[in-house]
């Protein structure tokens, strides 16, 4: 080749940043929002955007359709939960750190967090392993010991309305037992 002709440069584009995919699901909890939120994602944070009153939702739980035999021991709970972190963003109180809490009840383990402050009426919240490179399937598989395997992990968003008779769930019965709001 002549000095004056150059040889054409390969050039590799980048993808852009609306072709990859994105590291969030977003999932928006207001009145009529599904019960069952995929929580085994392969993707590294949940973005739960709470519409509405405080006492609309309060808590948050995960639960999954793994029993001890699969691996889903108090042990394995315990170490899920430790890996996991959630962050509440809201106006009035501006970033806070929601506490995952284990808790457990009759029918097994699972894993709640509040949905932030009462007094707010909207907020973003964050859940995401503290392994910012981990997916949250990849947590949630690690956690419980599974390479491989079909299984489901759901968030469930539980209704509040500071009235224990109405708070009351499949986990924990109304504190006075057959009587109602009123003692009787």
């Amino acid at each position: 080749m002549s000095k004056d002709i150059k040889e054409p440069k390969i050039v590799r584009k980048k993808k852009s940043k609306s072709t990859r995919k994105p590291s969030q699901v977003l999932y928006n909890l207001h009145k009529g929002t599904p019960q069952l939120l995929n929580a085994r994602v392969t993707r590294q944070e949940i973005h739960l955007h709470v519409n509405g009153p405080g006492m609309l939702y309060g808590a948050v739980r995960l639960l999954t359709s793994l029993d001890m035999e699969d691996g889903a021991s108090f042990h394995a709970w315990t170490r899920l939960a430790k890996t996991l972190k959630c962050t509440s963003y809201c106006g009035h109180h501006g970033k806070l750190d929601i506490p995952v809490e284990l808790e457990t009840s009759r029918i097994g383990t699972c894993i709640k967090f509040s949905v932030g402050p009462m007094s707010m009426y909207s907020t973003h919240l964050v859940l995401r392993s503290r392994s910012r490179s981990n997916t949250l399937k990849q947590t949630l598989d690690k956690a419980f010991g599974i390479n491989r395997g079909r299984y489901s992990a759901y968030l469930i968003p539980e209704a509040s309305t500071s009235h224990e008779d109405h708070d009351a769930t499949i986990f924990q019965a109304g504190a006075q037992g057959g009587q109602d709001h009123h003692g009787n």
